[in-house]
């Protein structure tokens, strides 16, 4: 297999900026932010818009490429095309402002269903005013195989420029940080495979309808891989059905997964060798199919009891809110396909987009069901006095407020919770992006006067940020490095002096190489030990938190610094922020820790 040249590929890119501008444009948006990313210290505040972008410019190309194909084959002139494509901008852009996906998890269900919804609308989008099945056949067969072949290509460029950067690494001491390799990803991947792909998208619907070749390969791949892999699936359910009935026991969770593995396996061999269902020597496929939606019943139903027993036990949650509407949704299929004679395969991405988009927001949604379901469970709890049922109340309490907000649970007191969580939200700044949400959680047990188990009670997850950091003076030293517990290998040069930094944060040790001659190490472990000191003193109350931050405290500079001396070079590692658990602060084995901070170099 050959890789397209570098004229073929400048065609490649020319055909698809006129084509396809809006998605080309999304997907260097992609990258932009991919590539800054790259770059960015974990944890700060616009990781959270980034990821935002990365994903809100994934949907846009998505959605916009089903709204082109869409205009294509309905022949819309250049005015109706914009505006179609203006209407698509406009959406996500609104949900741009409208998710958040790193602070409320329910928006990362959302994402995904919207993510689903648009991949879906990309398979239909030409064929919904007109098309026969084989164009429709046609043209899902052309985009999947074209997604292969651009993977396969992306791989084998990443892996060859990839070494490439490694070779020049080590022969030319380059010096390459491990963000360049990241960076590298994303133009491949982001940039080279999706123009590529866009690139092979069929524009002539009508030679779709008339086309009847059929890859002996996919035929190959169904009767010999998928169908091989469903048979095993269903040999493993229908022992286990075989147990349940036998032993008089409800199914265990798994038991979701398999089904629905089974049903994936099973679909899709049937619309990979749907084509040739009619030809001679090919019956054996309406048998199987046949087979196929047959067993599915049992299974459907063993899928219906296994739903039933978690959510008698813990209520809807999103996960069980989709595992309830994919086993209503294999019913549908499974009748339709067993008595209608039509046999209609663009009923299946069609009703799994709009279920998708049902799924997004309304009463309906994913998120309003489970909300609903916890709250009245959360009412139930806090009505019963069994021990079992107040041991499951701080359960509940982390579900709603992760997925929902602090909001949630206004009708269990009677503070204005809205106001609350403005002034938290309002103070999130830098890594407190990622801790606002348990410092909601941590709030809502308080108010509601629920204790926290005892990982949290008994092991607690600590935080020390020094004191002065965001406006931290060098005086005095001529660089300054940044490090964190994550760097594993941080080459660098200093006026043209090799400088290796290393950390291990099980060893809580940062390595130091500099020159040839300098090999030292900054051993965090007695920092630890002083902060959990000074945290056994501060919990009595004689010192407090940061405001609004439980379990987080500054600390002074002097405090959070080592200092090494040597004959042409002063080193002082200056710990920035630490983070580790109680009740392991003193042991160095087994010891989990976080810790960020920078290297100050003076040269004598």
């Amino acid at each position: 297999m050959k890789l397209p040249s570098i004229h073929a590929l400048g065609l490649s890119i020319k055909q698809v900026l006129l084509r396809f501008p809006l998605q080309v444009f999304s997907s260097i948006i992609a990258t932009l932010a991919w590539f800054y990313l790259a770059g960015s210290r974990e944890g700060e505040l616009r990781e959270e818009y980034l990821y935002k972008i990365i994903l809100i410019a994934n949907l846009s190309l998505t959605l916009l490429l089903a709204g082109d194909l869409y205009a294509e084959v309905n022949l819309y002139n250049g005015r109706k095309k914009w505006g179609l494509r203006i209407v698509g901008l406009m959406i996500c852009i609104g949900l741009y402002f409208l998710l958040y996906p790193i602070r409320f998890v329910a928006d990362i269900y959302r994402v995904a269903f919207l993510m689903a919804a648009a991949h879906l609308l990309v398979a239909f989008s030409p064929f919904i005013r007109k098309g026969n099945l084989n164009g429709f056949w046609q043209f899902n067969k052309t985009l999947f195989l074209r997604f292969l072949t651009s993977g396969l290509y992306a791989s084998v460029l990443y892996a060859g420029l990839a070494i490439a950067l490694v070779a020049v690494d080590g022969l030319f001491n380059a010096n390459i940080n491990s963000s360049a390799y990241v960076r590298l990803m994303a133009l491949v991947f982001a940039g080279f495979m999706t123009i590529f792909f866009l690139s092979g998208i069929p524009e002539d619907f009508e030679a779709l309808e008339k086309e009847d070749f059929y890859p002996k390969a996919l035929k190959i791949f169904t009767q010999y891989v998928l169908i091989p892999l469903m048979t095993i699936y269903l040999g493993i359910l229908l022992v286990y059905e075989l147990k349940i009935i036998i032993n008089w026991q409800l199914p265990k969770g798994l038991v979701s997964s398999l089904i629905l593995g089974y049903a994936v396996f099973g679909i899709l061999s049937l619309l990979l060798i749907y084509p040739i269902r009619e030809k001679a020597g090919n019956g054996w496929i309406k048998l199987f199919s046949r087979f196929f939606y047959v067993m599915m019943l049992p299974l459907l139903a063993l899928l219906l009891l296994a739903i039933w027993k978690r959510v008698g036990n813990y209520g809807i949650t999103e996960s069980r809110y989709v595992l309830m509407v994919l086993s209503l949704w294999l019913f549908f299929v499974t009748v339709y396909f067993l008595f209608s004679k039509t046999q209609n395969i663009k009923i299946i991405p069609v009703s799994l987009c709009v279920l998708s988009l049902l799924a997004i927001y309304g009463p309906q949604s994913a998120s309003s069901v489970s909300r609903y379901a916890q709250v009245k469970r959360l009412k139930m709890l806090f009505a019963s006095k069994k021990e079992k049922d107040v041991a499951q109340r701080e359960d509940v309490i982390r579900y709603l407020v992760g997925r929902h907000g602090l909001s949630v649970l206004q009708p269990f007191t009677k503070v204005k919770l809205d106001a609350v969580e403005t002034r938290m939200e309002q103070r999130v700044t830098g890594t407190d992006a990622y801790r606002i949400k348990y410092d909601k959680i941590d709030t809502a047990l308080a108010l509601l006067h629920v204790k926290k188990g005892w990982a949290d009670s008994d092991n607690k997850l600590l935080s020390f940020i020094t004191e002065g950091t965001k406006t931290l003076s060098i005086k005095g030293y001529d660089f300054m490095v940044e490090v964190n517990s994550f760097q594993r290998d941080g080459k660098k040069q200093l006026n043209g002096i090799p400088l290796l930094i290393k950390t291990e944060s099980s060893d809580l040790v940062l390595k130091v190489e500099l020159g040839t001659d300098i090999r030292t190490e900054f051993d965090v472990l007695p920092i630890m030990t002083a902060l959990k000191s000074m945290y056994t003193f501060n919990k009595n109350g004689r010192l407090q938190a940061i405001a609004g931050f439980s379990d987080t405290y500054d600390v002074p500079q002097n405090l959070m610094s080592i200092t090494r001396k040597f004959d042409r070079y002063d080193l002082t590692f200056l710990v920035s922020s630490m983070k580790f658990y109680e009740k392991t602060a003193e042991n160095r084995k087994d010891n989990w820790s976080n810790f960020s901070g920078y290297l100050l170099i003076r040269v004598k």
